[in-house]
């Protein structure tokens, strides 16, 4: 008997030890619904910055979200860490972020990177190459200064935005998006036909449709010729 007792302890020490030298299970992260630029056109100006967008799904919490840029020879250009509460522990989130881009970067092609790691330790890359050209060469119409009244409003309630304009064509279209989950497009006529240096200052009525959370608003000018510039506010809420 005591043989018996000795040889169970025996296994079940063994068996502890064998338990505690098993590799942590791969906890799985997934992307889906990519875009690299505005409208997934892959592109971005230099000394402005690139639109990213993905939804992320792990399997077990979201520890850190980096997005990075890199040449051909694999130097990192731009880069940057997005430690918010809406992206840090957490399993699903949509990622939606500017990465802004140097004034002294080279136009030409790269590859841009979106890398998330999970409490488990699994680290998984999404990647897509992005072609930088200068804005100049680009003559498209130019927007400084976007800004907005304030830092947040309801749902059906308004806001006021204003910004510089310039184009050498005449305008044919600006459009301002309020873009979180969802996107909420709303036109702006008053400008049509307008050219050269335009101070553009409208008040907006935000989509009732829009539910409460964290957007970024987004200003489009579009010229006759097709040529289209959009600049953003990054951080904006709407209210219940």
């Amino acid at each position: 008997m005591s043989a018996i007792a000795l040889l169970s302890v025996f296994t079940l020490s063994m068996t502890s030890c064998s338990d505690d030298d098993d590799p942590v299970a791969e906890s799985k992260i997934e992307f889906k619904d990519a875009e690299f630029g505005h409208h997934n056109s892959k592109t971005a100006f230099v000394g402005k910055d690139i639109h990213l967008e993905c939804e992320i799904a792990s399997e077990s919490k979201i520890t850190a979200i980096t997005a990075s840029l890199k040449d051909k020879d694999g130097k990192t250009v731009a880069t940057k860490n997005y430690t918010d509460s809406k992206y840090i522990g957490v399993l699903n989130v949509k990622f939606h972020e500017h990465l802004h881009l140097s004034a002294d970067i080279k136009e030409g092609d790269y590859r841009c990177i979106i890398s998330v790691t999970n409490e488990r330790g699994t680290t998984k890359t999404l990647e897509e190459n992005i072609k930088l050209t200068m804005p100049e060469a680009n003559a498209a119409p130019a927007i400084h200064h976007f800004e907005v009244n304030t830092p947040e409003a309801k749902a059906g309630g308004k806001i006021t935005l204003t910004a510089h304009i310039e184009t050498t064509a005449p305008i044919a279209e600006i459009e301002v998006e309020f873009h979180g989950e969802e996107e909420y497009p709303v036109e702006v006529e008053d400008f049509n036909g307008k050219s050269g240096k335009v101070d553009f200052k409208k008040e907006i009525t935000v989509p009732a449709e829009c539910t409460p959370g964290s957007y970024h608003i987004h200003l489009t000018v579009t010229d006759k010729n097709g040529k289209a510039t959009t600049e953003g506010i990054p951080v904006f809420t709407i209210t219940k």
